[in-house]
């Protein structure tokens, strides 16, 4: 009888865990079948009752992290007191575990809240449910505890369980805080790793009532117990990873695809090998939210990548440089290059200007750079002189910030001493500690905010393909990062040369050839 009643745990955690994982592969996925049937539960929502919408938020504070807890060392308490030591340290050991495991989940899929209006407002991740989770981890454990006390469980507290279940899943779905996939992934992993710990322990158990405890020894040696704690933990590792790089997998494709904006230009160039230099032109577009139509390219920068040297250099060119627009016959500031013929233009603009090949482009507008610093938690700079932008103080030296401000730090010019040279400099600089962020091991906890925030302010012409070879090819290149800048000197058009009235830069020739054997240098350029 024992050995078909822990059979039967262990096929209830395999069903259990198998739904959950068919579940949590199709939201990686983002499966069209998965996404129909949330659909059809988020169009047929009951309309926003205040009475419910209350009760429903009251009611899911109970199915919390603090308040299970609370009712989980009250219950090991009073089964410590009755001799259960058994039960009660399992009851707290699965309660840290399911949580555990749905946090996990929440933190590798990182998916977000339904899109249409929450009755009460919630902004983490939402898969899966961590009330449905912990909801169906109580009241399986409670069956449980009275199984194993070969106690029968009350009718009156079946039904109260029940309905306490279906008010905390349904209260999650009214409230529209969650998909109907995210309640019931979070209803089968609670069930299954319920079932499954307990199937696990079953002879351990089964010994902590006081009468078995004297008649019979232990069916698990204690290294049999660890070897088990150890294989059950790496399965959740394992299957942890596998999820998480199918999301991240996905979600990438997914970006790319967002952001691909090819370009047709005459000989265009080969994307080259790992093994070969390459060149990235990376602009930062001054339209926004705001500034829906302004295209110019405000910030220019050239990144070439080289695995021989395992070095970046990232040069910055004046937006005001005056410079040979190519395919517009006429000079002009480089940045209007952007505002009349695109990344096309621009690129070619670049490739003449500096004399090398110019293989992609990235650009990205300023709602993408301040979305990408609060993606990476802010970051430090160390400002050189104390100024005020867009009623932020910025104070000399080290600071931590957010993405507003880091935006208006880049941005500021009119307080600078050296004018633009000052903003293109305060723009390396945030670019450095980006990618430096970004690279780093903490920003995996955010990948789906960062993925999300290029996604929507971005374009490239680079492929899936290509962006991956460039992360795996060419990722020891990113680690030192040589910052250079083009230096020119002002002066204002006459009519002639320039429109009269306006601030140019002109860039001389000495100059020119500096940054030029620079980069022929980086790229193996042969000079004629």
């Amino acid at each position: 009888m024992k050995i078909i009643m822990r059979k039967k745990l262990f096929l209830s955690s395999a069903g259990a865990l198998l739904l959950a994982i068919i579940l949590t592969t199709a939201v990686a996925m983002d499966a069209q079948w998965l996404n129909s049937l949330d659909n059809l539960f988020i169009q047929h929502r009951i309309p926003d009752i205040s009475y419910l919408t209350v009760f429903a938020g009251a009611t899911a504070t109970f199915a919390t992290i603090g308040p299970m807890l609370v009712i989980f060392s009250v219950l090991a308490i009073f089964l410590l007191r009755i001799n259960y030591k058994g039960l009660a340290v399992w009851g707290l050991g699965n309660l840290f575990l399911t949580s555990g495991v749905g946090y996990l989940l929440k933190q590798l899929l990182q998916r977000t809240r339904p899109d249409q209006v929450q009755y009460i407002a919630r902004s983490s991740y939402s898969f899966p449910s961590g009330h449905s989770l912990l909801i169906m981890t109580f009241i399986c454990s409670l069956f449980l505890i009275y199984f194993f006390r070969e106690r029968k469980l009350p009718i009156f507290l079946k039904l109260v369980l029940i309905l306490l279940g279906i008010t905390i899943a349904g209260g999650r779905l009214y409230l529209g805080v969650h998909y109907f996939s995210d309640i019931l992934t979070g209803l089968f992993l609670g069930a299954g790793l319920t079932f499954g710990t307990a199937g696990l322990f079953y002879p351990y158990l089964q010994q902590s009532s006081p009468r078995l405890a004297r008649t019979r020894k232990s069916a698990f040696s204690t290294w049999q117990k660890v070897l088990l704690s150890a294989i059950a933990v790496l399965v959740v590792l394992v299957s942890g990873a596998s999820v998480f790089a199918l999301k991240f997998y996905h979600s990438s494709q997914k970006m790319a695809d967002s952001m691909y904006s090819p370009i047709e230009r005459t000989g265009k160039l080969k994307s080259p090998e790992a093994t070969e230099p390459m060149s990235i032109l990376i602009l930062g577009i001054a339209n926004d939210a705001k500034r829906k139509t302004d295209f110019r390219a405000n910030t220019i920068m050239v990144a070439t990548l080289n695995n021989q040297t395992k070095e970046t250099t990232l040069v910055s060119i004046p937006r005001d440089s005056f410079v040979e627009i190519v395919g517009a016959d006429y000079q002009d500031k480089i940045n209007h290059a952007h505002s009349i013929g695109g990344s096309e233009m621009i690129m070619n603009t670049v490739e003449k200007f500096l004399d090398i090949p110019i293989h992609h482009y990235v650009s990205v507008n300023m709602d993408g750079l301040q979305t990408l610093v609060d993606a990476v938690g802010g970051v430090t700079v160390d400002n050189d002189f104390a100024f005020s932008a867009e009623g932020i103080d910025y104070p000399k030296g080290k600071q931590h910030l957010n993405g507003w401000e880091a935006l208006q730090y880049s941005r500021m010019r009119y307080e600078d001493p050296t004018g633009d040279y000052g903003r293109q400099g305060r723009q390396r600089e945030v670019m450095e500690l980006l990618i430096n962020k970004i690279l780093s091991t903490k920003s995996i906890f955010s990948y789906q905010k960062i993925l999300d925030g290029i996604g929507e302010n971005g374009k490239t012409d680079l492929t899936f393909d290509q962006m991956q070879k460039i992360l795996t090819g060419y990722h020891s290149c990113l680690t030192k990062i040589d910052s250079q800048q083009v230096q020119g000197e002002g002066f204002t058009g006459d009519g002639v040369t320039g429109e009269e009235g306006i601030s140019y830069q002109k860039i001389p020739q000495e100059e020119v050839d500096r940054v030029k054997e620079l980069l022929h240098k980086q790229l193996d350029i042969e000079d004629k």
